[in-house]
């Protein structure tokens, strides 16, 4: 079992998870955890995309570089 967290959603955005949760018969719970297990997983490879890029250490490659390197030429 998890731990429970609680928020406060606009009246709009409970109305609307309400009919998607009915629509698709997936608890409100999971389509919760689902939406933000996306978020994590996109907000955390954008922040580390943005460390990557001002690291003067790593090399920014154009895409014909990557296509070469990948051997796609």
């Amino acid at each position: 079992m998890g731990k429970t967290v609680s928020v406060r959603l606009p009246e709009k955005m409970d109305k609307d998870l309400d009919g998607l949760s009915r629509e698709t018969g997936i608890s409100k719970s999971d389509l919760v955890k689902e939406a933000l297990r996306g978020y994590l997983n996109e907000t955390r490879g954008y922040y580390i995309a943005l460390k990557r890029l001002h690291n003067d250490d790593d090399k920014l490659h154009t895409t014909e570089e990557m296509k070469k390197l990948l051997g796609f030429d």
